[in-house]
């Protein structure tokens, strides 16, 4: 509060606010069961023989709603002061993963996109530090939220991972990664088609991306166009390294043996 007196627009304050609220926010309950119990657990044992003396400790972590909104309210308005301090949007998405908020998380992430553009990238972090390659640090930091939506099984992780990758691909559709990340999802959901369409999207925008190569030549094999997949194939023994040459080749050999 004495901070705030002295210096109530100090873009520092709004995360100290948010730090402490985080912070008190977090409870922990400790349950106890007998043996047989799943998860992640303490086990009290007799330290000479390793016999079970009593059951399973379970910790289990859950945060003050009210806690949680007041942390926001703060950063919240730290953002709509500084939009360009992305500590402070890369915190809220944090938390927001913290607290389970999957649904605000996204679009959090969508908001740093819209930003970024806005501000051409000239991003910067804590103490008003400028961010040295600011695009690339924001995009590697939006890439692992979206690996870890494929990963973890989220409710609508997939619809998710779509929307910031086509959000992506509006603002920067130059960029690779957005469309195999889309193709990957159809994949995963058996849309093969789709999936191909997305890989060869990627495809125009890096041709010797061997990943995307490989990817494109496996889903022809697996739709049945043999023809295209060994095309394909052979653009992988053009642009790949050694282990994705051998690769090729013995894919080749086992599609020629099929006809």
């Amino acid at each position: 509060m004495e901070w705030e007196e002295v210096n109530p627009e100090d873009p520092e304050l709004y995360i100290a606010y948010c730090n402490y609220y985080f912070c008190t926010a977090r409870r922990e309950v400790i349950s106890f069961e007998k043996q047989g119990s799943q998860g992640s657990y303490i086990v009290i044992r007799n330290p000479k023989t390793g016999e079970l003396i009593a059951g399973l400790f379970f910790s289990d972590i859950y945060y003050d709603e009210e806690k949680i909104d007041l942390a926001f309210k703060y950063l919240d308005e730290g953002i709509k002061k500084y939009p360009d301090r992305l500590d402070m949007h890369f915190c809220k998405i944090h938390i927001l993963g913290e607290v389970e908020r999957y649904e605000v998380q996204k679009n959090a992430i969508l908001d740093v996109l819209g930003i970024s553009k806005e501000i051409n990238n000239n991003w910067l972090w804590l103490d008003g530090e400028v961010i040295d390659d600011a695009f690339t640090f924001m995009m590697e930091n939006i890439h692992n939220y979206i690996y870890h939506y494929f990963n973890n099984y989220i409710s609508n992780g997939y619809m998710y991972i779509i929307e910031i990758s086509q959000k992506i691909i509006e603002i920067y559709p130059e960029l690779v990664f957005p469309y195999n990340n889309i193709a990957v999802v159809y994949y995963y959901q058996d849309n093969y088609q789709e999936a191909i369409n997305y890989f060869k999207l990627a495809e125009e925008k890096n041709p010797t991306d061997t990943i995307v190569i490989s990817n494109i030549a496996s889903l022809l094999s697996i739709t049945g166009d043999i023809d295209a997949s060994l095309e394909y194939y052979e653009k992988l023994i053009q642009y790949g390294n050694e282990e994705e040459r051998e690769y090729a080749e013995q894919q080749i050999r086992e599609l020629k043996n099929e006809e």
